[in-house]
Parts: C-alpha cells; sequence; structure tokens
C-alpha cells in the first residue's frame, strides 16, 4: 500500500481544535457534471457496472432528527453528516478515463482533447488493468463542517475503499493513498486548489484520495452484497433508548469526546487515537489505518448481523490524545449481549 501524500499535514492541527465549525456554507453540487467538460455515457463491462451499482445504488431517504425526509437517498457505503462528497473514477486497461455519475447512475468518458484545450494536464500512464480511483468533492463536506473537513473527506474515501475490499474479498490489488501528484496525475487533473482550472469546464475541484486495482471482470461475494445493501446505522434514537444508570466507561468517554450523549447507549464500542503531539505524517497515516479499520467493523457487523455499527467521527483533541474514528455498536435483538 502506497503511503499518503503530505499534502494533509498542515490542516491537520487545525482540524484537531476545539474550536466549533462556523456556520454552513453552501456545499456545492452533489455530483460533477462532466457533460459540461464534453463526457459522454458510455456502457461499461457488466461486472463493473455491477460493482459501482453494489457501492453506491441509492436507497430510502435520509431522515432529518425530527423524522421528516430529506431529499438525500442512504447509500450502501455511508458519509459523515450525508454529505457524500466521494465521487468515483474508473481506469480501464486501454487507459481510458472514466467517471460515474452517483446521481444519473452513468458512466461517461472524458474527452481528454476538451481537457488539454482548457489547460488541464495530461493523464499519466499507468500499468495495464483496471482500477477505482476516489475523489472528494471538498466543498461537500467543508460546507457543514468547515475547519474539521479533512479528517472526514479521509474518513468517507476510506469507508469507499473498504467497500471495494469488502466486496471482493481477496480479490482487489493494490491500494495507493493520497493526496498525492500521483494520484493526480494517474486521472490527469489540476490541484484542487485550482479551483479556476476547474470552474473554466464548469465542474467543481476534485481531491484524488485512493486508488484500488481490480479485475478486469470483478465479482462481488453474494453474501457480500447483501450485508452492505442492507447496511444501515441504528439511529441515534435507538442507541438513546439504550442507556441505562452505568454507560459503559468506554462509551462514556467517547460520548464526552464528541459531545455526542446518544453514545452511551453502546453496546460495545471501538475508537482509535494518536498522541496530540505525534508527527504530522504518522497522525496522516493513522487517519487512513484508524478509518479503513472502522469501515471493516462496520461491513463485517452487517455481515454477521450480530450488531448494528454507527461511526462516530469529528472530535477535538482533549488531553495528550486526540480521537481520529469510533464505531459505536449496539446489539440486535436476540444477539449476544
Amino acid at each position: 500500500m502506497r503511503q499518503v501524500g503530505r499534502g494533509i499535514l498542515g490542516p491537520l492541527a487545525e482540524a484537531m481544535s476545539s474550536r466549533a465549525p462556523a456556520g454552513p456554507l453552501p456545499p456545492g453540487p452533489r455530483v460533477n457534471d462532466w457533460a459540461a467538460a464534453r463526457a459522454v455515457v458510455v456502457e461499461p463491462s457488466r461486472s463493473v457496472r455491477d460493482l459501482l451499482d453494489d457501492l453506491w445504488r441509492p436507497g430510502p431517504l435520509h431522515r432529518a432528527a425530527d423524522g421528516t425526509p430529506t431529499r438525500i437517498p442512504r447509500r450502501p457505503v455511508p458519509s459523515a453528516g450525508a454529505c457524500y462528497p466521494v465521487q468515483t473514477h474508473v481506469i480501464d486497461g486501454t487507459g481510458a478515463r472514466r467517471v460515474f455519475d452517483h446521481e444519473r447512475g452513468v458512466v461517461l468518458r472524458r474527452d481528454a482533447e476538451a481537457e488539454g484545450a482548457s489547460g488541464w494536464p495530461a493523464s499519466e500512464r499507468v500499468t495495464a488493468g483496471t482500477r477505482l480511483v476516489f475523489t472528494v468533492q471538498p466543498g461537500r463536506s467543508f460546507g457543514r463542517y468547515r475547519h474539521r473537513a479533512w479528517p472526514l473527506w479521509i474518513a468517507d474515501a476510506a469507508y469507499a475503499l473498504a467497500a471495494v475490499q469488502f466486496l471482493l474479498g481477496a480479490q482487489p490489488g493494490r491500494v495507493e493513498l493520497g493526496p498525492s501528484a500521483r494520484l493526480r496525475g494517474m486521472l490527469g487533473v489540476p490541484r484542487a486548489a485550482d479551483a479556476e482550472a476547474w470552474l473554466a469546464l464548469g465542474l467543481a475541484p476534485e481531491i484524488p484520495l485512493a486508488s484500488v486495482e481490480i479485475a478486469d471482470d470483478p465479482a462481488s461475494l453474494p453474501a457480500r452484497r447483501a450485508a452492505l445493501a442492507g447496511r444501515r446505522s441504528p439511529s441515534i434514537e435507538e442507541f438513546s433508548a439504550r442507556i441505562g444508570p452505568a454507560p459503559r466507561p468506554d462509551a462514556e468517554r467517547i460520548a464526552r469526546a464528541a459531545g455526542q450523549a446518544w453514545v452511551r447507549g453502546a453496546s460495545a464500542i471501538s475508537s482509535w487515537s494518536v498522541p496530540v503531539d505525534a508527527a504530522p505524517d504518522a497522525v496522516a497515516a493513522a487517519l487512513w489505518e484508524s478509518h479503513l479499520s472502522a469501515a471493516r467493523l462496520c461491513y463485517e457487523a452487517s455481515l454477521s448481523g450480530d450488531a448494528g455499527a454507527r461511526p462516530v467521527s469529528g472530535f477535538p483533541s482533549t488531553g495528550d490524545r486526540w480521537i481520529l474514528h469510533a464505531v459505536a455498536l449496539l446489539d440486535t435483538p436476540g444477539g449476544p449481549r
């Protein structure tokens, strides 16, 4: 696994601060309209299409805290705050760059000539084979979480990457993590900071964060496909209803650190942390490892059916450690206690 680039190191100290995020900002589009950059709809192989559907097929609508439905559909792969910043690109064995439109459920082939005429960099050659590249549209999470968004971009990309590995079992190959010039070159896109280059083509900036090699003819394992499709985080109300007179000490600690009382109802909890004085590159690597481990825990819980899992994110640093991420588990009726 290629290690993460150094592009996220600067903002980490700010993300660790106890300063509350400022008011919300417009998050930008849910997906980029690549047709504005002359991309055209194409039909991928049936197996690649099935894998994309397994990852992102929309389900019932999310509901607000008062129970009213929102306009945002649930997806098999979870997202912090239902922001869904992750976008999916496909590079096939010929080097063609394609992008999956999560809203319309279609795959589009990018137009290298149109992008080049706008000054975009040419994509770099990669080894033969098919790979998925996950990017994030930063405005989706930044609009809600502001300076705490960087860890959440990694969280959402890690949950997507782990979902591919979960669905395909032993099939996925090499993984590369970012942000990095390598991943930008693989996709042939400008830096997200060069917003004008993106806007010139009618697109919102994207940050490439992870790449995974897959078989040209990938096949999701049936039981895992069903588990991911049926995965739902227990509601906050379900956790709150299970809060007893003496919550688990670890649940109490995470609830206080996150400022989220519902965590006290967890049957079990797993968390990942680093010392606040850890080297920035060690923190960046730990962000990836903690969220990948958490995602695997969530997906395996869905497969076993013994417990529901709800991720917990957005921790400021407290004391001498920074909690990077946590997963609260809730035993299912009839399951182990």
